[in-house]
Order: C-alpha cells, then sequence, then structure tokens
C-alpha cells in the first residue's frame, strides 16, 4: 500500500512536492523517475518483500518500462509462476515486479488477470504511452487533472493541487454531495479534477497530449439453477480462499472487529491461518456502542482484542486534520470512527482486515427490501405515483423543502417516483431534492444523480440495485472512507468480501437466496455458520448499522463549533441566508430531534470545513 503521483512533462520539484504531501500513505520509503516525457514520484508503506529491491518506480530489465503502483495483487504468486514458465526472470519478491512482466506478455490484457487492490500507472517509453488503471470496483483511489494537453494524477486530489491550477468548486459535484453525502460518478469537488472509475483504464499519449479511457471489467450477472447448499460450499470455499489469500504479508496482520455480522465472518476465516497473534479493534462512542457484540466474538476466535471510545472532544481537536486528509467534504460522520480505530490499529499491525462490500454484495440494507415492495411489485400502480409527484410538486418549497416540516412528504417523494434508478438512489440519499432546492434558493429541482455510474444488462430487479450500490455507493462512499481513514494513519486495509472471484460469484446466486424469510445476507449468513457455530447468535441478530451520534454531539461542545462554521464564507455565498438562519436558530435552541436533522446541519457543516482547508 503506497501513494503515487505522475505528470506528463519533467519537473523534479513538482513531483517531489506531489510526493511529500501524501507522505502519509508511504513513510517508508520515497523514489523518483523522471526524463523529459514524464515525471513519476512513489511513496511506500513496505508490507511484501521489505528490502530496497521494493522500491519504486520499478523498471523491466533494461528500463523501457516503469510502473508505480498503489495496492496488492493478492495473486502475484500463481502469476509469478506461470510468467516464469514464459521465460520472465525477476528481481524481486515483490508484487509490483509480477505487473511489469504481464504488461510486458499480455498487454492491456494484464488487468483482467489481476486479483487484487490497486491503482497504477505504466510509462511505456517504447510506446510513449502511460497507463493509468484502477482495480475492479475501485478500492484504491486515483485522480488525475487534464488541461493544455497534460496529465496530472495522484492516489489524492491534494497532490494534484500542488500544480499551478485555478480551484473552483464543481456546482454538480456539490449537488451530489448535498444529497448523497458523497460526489458520484467520475467528478469530485474540484473543477477539472476527476475519479478514474473502477474497472476503467485510462492510456495517454505522450506524443499527441491525447487520452483515451476504456473499461476493462464489468459486472455479468449469470444466475445458476443449482441447490442452496452448492451455493452455501462454493461462497464458503470463496471466502477461505479470499481471506489466505489477503493474509500474505512480510508484517503481521490484524482485523477491524465491529460484532457484526461482515467482519465477525471475515475474522473467523482469516483466525484459523494466523500463527501468531492475531489482534482485532473496535470503537464505540460515550453513548453508543456495540463493543459487547465485538468482544463476544473476539473471546470465541481468541484475539488480541483492542477497544477504543471516541469522545466529542476527541472530534472537536481532530476534525480540520480529518477534514485534510478526505481531500472532499466528510459527508458521512463515520468516516470519524475509521480515522480514530486506524490510529489505534497503528500501535500494534501494519495491514488489517475489515468487512466492507457485505452489504452491497449480499443485500444487507433495509432499503433493498422496501424498493422491492413499493417499487419492483408496484404495491402503488404507476397512476398513482404520478398523482402523489404532482401533488408534491404544487406545494410551495417553504413545505416541501424544509426538513422539519416534510418528514412525511419525504417518504410520499419516494413512493411518487417511478423509475427504479432513481428510486433506489432516493432511498439511499440524505438530502431531497426539494430540500437541496430550499437551501441553495433553487428555482428548479436539481438532478443529484445525474452522474450516477448505471449497470448494464442486469435483469434482476434486486441484482439492479445491488449493481447500482457496487458502483456508486461503495467505492465513493464506504471504499473512499476507508482508504483515506487507514491511509492518514499509514496502515493498509484489505477487505475479504471484496475479491473479485467473491464479486463475480455474488451475481451467480439466485435473489432468493439473498434476501429469504425476510432477512438480507441470508446466504452469508449460512456461510459463516461453520466458523462461528458457538455464537451463531452474532450472525442472526437484527442489522443495526454503523451509528455514530451526531444528533447527541450537536447537544454539546461540537454545537458551538458547529455554528462558527455556518457563518463561514462559502455557506453565507451559496445558501439561502434565511434558510441557514433557521438551521442556526434550531441548532442554538436544541431542536436537533432526529437524525435526518442532524444529517442537513452536519452536510453543511462539513461543506464549509472542506472549504475553508481547500479553497478560502
Amino acid at each position: 500500500m503506497c501513494g503515487i503521483a505522475g505528470i506528463s512533462f519533467e519537473d523534479r520539484n513538482l513531483i517531489r512536492k506531489m510526493t511529500d504531501c501524501i507522505k502519509h500513505r508511504g513513510p517508508d520509503d520515497s523514489g523518483y523517475y523522471t526524463d523529459r516525457h514524464v515525471s513519476l514520484g512513489h511513496r511506500r508503506l513496505s508490507i511484501i518483500d521489505l528490502s530496497k529491491k521494493g522500491r519504486q518506480p520499478m523498471s523491466n530489465e533494461d528500463g523501457s518500462i516503469w510502473i508505480i503502483c498503489n495496492g496488492e495483487i493478492y495473486n502475484y504468486m500463481e502469476l509469478r509462476t506461470e510468467l516464469e514458465k514464459k521465460g520472465h526472470r525477476f528481481y524481486s519478491k515483490t508484487d509490483t515486479e509480477v505487473i511489469i512482466h504481464a504488461y510486458e506478455e499480455y498487454g492491456i490484457g494484464f488487468l483482467k488477470k489481476l486479483r487484487g487492490m490497486f491503482s497504477l500507472c505504466i510509462y511505456d517509453s517504447r510506446k510513449k504511452i502511460l497507463i493509468l488503471a484502477r482495480d475492479n470496483v475501485g478500492k484504491k483511489p486515483l485522480y488525475y487533472y487534464y488541461n493544455d494537453n497534460n496529465i496530472i494524477f495522484s492516489s489524492e486530489i491534494k497532490a494534484i493541487l500542488q500544480y499551478d491550477m485555478q480551484r473552483s468548486v464543481n456546482r454538480d459535484a456539490m449537488i451530489s454531495y448535498l444529497a448523497l453525502q458523497y460526489t458520484i460518478g467520475s467528478q469530485t469537488m474540484f473543477d477539472g479534477i476527476k475519479k478514474l472509475l473502477g474497472g476503467h483504464y485510462l492510456i495517454f499519449d505522450l506524443k499527441t497530449g491525447h487520452m483515451n479511457i476504456q473499461q476493462y471489467w464489468d459486472i455479468e450477472e449469470d444466475i445458476l439453477d443449482e441447490n442452496e447448499n452448492y451455493f452455501i460450499r462454493r461462497l464458503r470455499d470463496l471466502l477461505n480462499e479470499s481471506a489466505e489469500l489477503r493474509l500474505r504479508s512480510d508484517v503481521p496482520v490484524g482485523a477491524f472487529l465491529s460484532g457484526g455480522i461482515d467482519s465477525s465472518i471475515v475474522v473467523a476465516f482469516a483466525r484459523d491461518k494466523v500463527d501468531y497473534e492475531f489482534h482485532t479493534f473496535s470503537m464505540g462512542f460515550e453513548n453508543f456502542s456495540e463493543l459487547d457484540y465485538a468482544r463476544k466474538v473476539s473471546e470465541y476466535l481468541e484475539t488480541e482484542h483492542h477497544e477504543i471510545i471516541i469522545k466529542e472532544s476527541d472530534v472537536i481537536k481532530n476534525f480540520p486534520h480529518i477534514t485534510w486528509h478526505f481531500d472532499e467534504p466528510v459527508g458521512d460522520a463515520a468516516t470519524i470512527a475509521n480515522y480514530f480505530l486506524s490510529q489505534n490499529a497503528k500501535k500494534y499491525v501494519k495491514v488489517v482486515l475489515a468487512g466492507e462490500a457485505g452489504d452491497e454484495l449480499f443485500a444487507g440494507y433495509g432499503n433493498y427490501k422496501d424498493s422491492l415492495k413499493y417499487h419492483v411489485n408496484l404495491a402503488l400502480p404507476k397512476t398513482g405515483r404520478k398523482v402523489i409527484g404532482s401533488i408534491i410538486g404544487s406545494l410551495p418549497l417553504s413545505i416541501k423543502g424544509n426538513p422539519w416540516k416534510n418528514r412525511n412528504l419525504r417518504r410520499l417523494n419516494y413512493l411518487s417516483l417511478t423509475d427504479l434508478e432513481k428510486a433506489h438512489l432516493y432511498i439511499t440519499s440524505g438530502l431531497s431534492d426539494y430540500e437541496i432546492q430550499w437551501l441553495l434558493a433553487m428555482k428548479k429541482t436539481p438532478n443529484p444523480y445525474a452522474h450516477a455510474i448505471t449497470p448494464k444488462k442486469i435483469g434482476n430487479s434486486l441484482n439492479f440495485m445491488l449493481a447500482m450500490d457496487l458502483k456508486n455507493l461503495l467505492p465513493e462512499k464506504f471504499l473512499m472512507k476507508a482508504d483515506k481513514a487507514t491511509m492518514a494513519n499509514s496502515i493498509e486495509e484489505r477487505l475479504v468480501l471484496m475479491d473479485k472471484e467473491i464479486v463475480e460469484f455474488s451475481y451467480k446466486i439466485p435473489p432468493r437466496l439473498k434476501i429469504k424469510d425476510n432477512k438480507g445476507k441470508w446466504i452469508l449468513r449460512k456461510a459463516g455458520e461453520e466458523r462461528l457455530e458457538g455464537i451463531k447468535d452474532i450472525l442472526w441478530r437484527k442489522k443495526q448499522g454503523f451509528g455514530v451520534p451526531i444528533d447527541a454531539w450537536m447537544k454539546g461542545e461540537l454545537k458551538d463549533y458547529i455554528l462558527q462554521s455556518l457563518e463561514g464564507e462559502f455557506i453565507k455565498k451559496n445558501f439561502d441566508e434565511n434558510v441557514i438562519n433557521k438551521v442556526e436558530e434550531k441548532l442554538m435552541k436544541g431542536n436537533i430531534k432526529n437524525y435526518h436533522n442532524s444529517l442537513v446541519v452536519w452536510t453543511l457543516f462539513a461543506l464549509e470545513e472542506w472549504y475553508e482547508q481547500y479553497l478560502q
């Protein structure tokens, strides 16, 4: 796990500034390569082959191909054996060198052979091209800025900003942030800076300055006609293999353990493969925690367990620093927990396993059941939906847009939607279209989902929603959050459930085995029972979600901090003054009575804090 940066021209000072800016991603070493066509930089977090032979940028034998890579290729040993049989010779024991020879052997097709998490750049000096690529789902981030026939790229936006460029807010991205608490699709909050999407590669021609983006991986639905036991056994085998691959490391590996279904299964499948003291890490808040569940799993699996309690004062003290690390507004307050959990884990390990992706692959969220009920089965006919929509549309904006007045209208608005794609995005969103319109004093309702990535050729409705989340919610909210929080503390996070083989197999499983007996993740729970036989109740308890008590914080010390931010430059210039005054009045009186209201306040607060860090 590392940090990469590059530019399509020679500038040794700039590339050093860019890599220095992301030193936290790789404090163990740094490396640079420049010629008159490119400048490449790398920060190293040593995980595999700790020797100097693992230093990047790394080249092939004759120096015609160079690579910088952030991530891990879990099947590198198998690929190395395959390549050695074809005559390739290796200098190091790293997974990065395997990528170089795979590119030499297979060309751009090498990407389909990789089983891992990565963002990388290959410089082919013979063809005079740069190849940028991101893993299939998008675990590792990769940003780029294309201007005047040049490209500048990095693992983090802050490194790109070291280039002398105009900084301005991308308004479309801001609309999607307000709705979803993350920027959707390839856009970012910065005008001109984009993300390379998961499963895509970019080829930049150094001779012409032209670039071309192509997709190399996508979800394919292929539901198998097999019995239930087949799917349980097969998923169990894949989990076992994935955990084994993710324990390949020259440094000890630990795990985040919340006590939920996903993290408990991950630790259960990893524990018997570790012959050293296996550290697990959990956290809670002063007025909310699930530490008892995590403790129960730890005791059963005999891990060396660590717990931390996050205090409101910790949040106030560290929030500007966290905001800087995340590049974009910290719309999801749960990010805070990731940051402090990673900070604690760093004291004991350099690599952690985690449970992300279980909900998005196996239907763990309650909204999947809601959408199946109200949209797929059409409990309410389309004509009825249209009538509801027209009635809501005719209401004054002060009613339908005010989150303190429209709690029931929000549900009705959901029922008025006839398109499953928009309905699903709406039900997973924070602020509705009308609330955004109200906050920004807009005459026309915005479309916050305009840049959403829509899956192709997915026939089943449940799989369609899962694929929507795999392409949007998972990479751009949860995976981004996990990457930035762990890398801010110089540790690597590996996801057992997000193995490429497991992702692809999940679209072979009949949807009836994902939600069964009104329980989401049914097939995953069954696959985990064998490893957690003595505490199976952990797998079958009701999903609680990972709550952050922001509504309680807003009645304590955090209130004054937020009020100060709401008086900030960006909020004052871009949001309706009367509306913001009402928000401040509610906050001062302690009338933030539910999660949705607190989310409105938090979304504005995080936006202003980001603006002050990056654009003021």
